[in-house]
């Protein structure tokens, strides 16, 4: 009997032992995984306070441009870069009209008749009043495709949303989104700041054109175009979309933040979105 007990209280330890083994096994699994996250989103910050710097500089000749083009910037050895898009060049999701929303639709390779139900379907999901669309979907539609949430029946918060709309399929998605925002507020879209995407959905463009356009604009010095006077005052309250990539432990990570410009220096912006994969 004694033995036994011996026995027993020597498993007892062992599996408390490898139990305090495996917790900290774990704990520092959790660690540094958490210091990783930190490292990498400090990067993406970084690339953020760069595109600010840029879009903020007093001289016109060394300001950064916000139509996509990339900006590159060594931190610590790690290579970032950087792309800046003001969001009045993008689609604004609840202030575009349905012709635009039909237009940005075929130029994704869908034809007129499929544009248009979409369309409808993407207005219906904005509009508050219960009344739909001739091919438009309510809250009564939604239920009886058993769908696990209803439209939200007023505007997008953001891009991803649109993603429930019925018969919205992620091969469309992935081939409008960079055309779409929820920040600029404004029902057209300055064609001079607008990526492919958005130029492509343009009356009388075609994707050969969208892109000499966006080539000549690569060509452009950086004072054609900007605004005159202090930046900090001109662009407050516009909105901008700044795309981070850079490569760390083989992997590549991409950081989209959409920031609002202010008036104040001591807080030159405020976060509206930030996402990092």
């Amino acid at each position: 009997m004694p033995v036994l007990s011996v026995l027993w209280g020597l498993a007892l330890l062992i599996a408390v032992s490898l139990s305090l083994s495996w917790s900290s096994s774990v704990s520092y699994s959790l660690a540094h995984n958490e210091i990783t996250q930190a490292g990498l989103r400090a990067l993406v910050e970084a690339g953020v306070n760069a595109a600010v710097d840029g879009l903020l500089e007093p001289r016109a000749e060394r300001r950064w441009r916000a139509d996509g083009r990339i900006y590159r910037l060594d931190v610590n050895g790690t290579q970032l870069a950087i792309r800046v898009q003001d969001e009045l060049g993008r689609i604004d999701l609840n202030q575009t009209d349905e012709a635009m929303l039909s237009s940005l639709l075929q130029s994704a390779e869908l034809d007129a008749q499929a544009a248009a139900r979409l369309t409808d379907k993407i207005v219906d999901w904005r509009t508050a009043t219960a009344l739909k669309h001739l091919n438009g979907a309510k809250d009564r539609d939604y239920a009886a495709r058993d769908a696990a949430y209803r439209p939200r029946n007023g505007p997008f918060q953001s891009v991803d949303e649109l993603r429930l709309v019925m018969d919205m399929t992620p091969e469309i998605f992935a081939r409008i989104a960079p055309a779409l925002t929820v920040h600029s507020g404004r029902q057209f879209v300055d064609p001079q700041l607008a990526p492919p995407e958005v130029l492509r959905a343009l009356p009388g463009m075609t994707a050969q054109s969208a892109e000499a356009t966006v080539a000549a604009r690569a060509s452009m010095d950086n004072r054609a175009g900007q605004l005159d006077g202090n930046p900090m005052t001109a662009l407050r309250g516009r909105a901008f979309s700044i795309r981070t990539e850079f490569s760390e432990a083989s992997r590549r990570v991409v950081g989209d933040v959409a920031v609002r410009l202010t008036e104040n220096p001591q807080q030159p912006y405020w976060v509206l979105s930030w996402s990092m994969r």
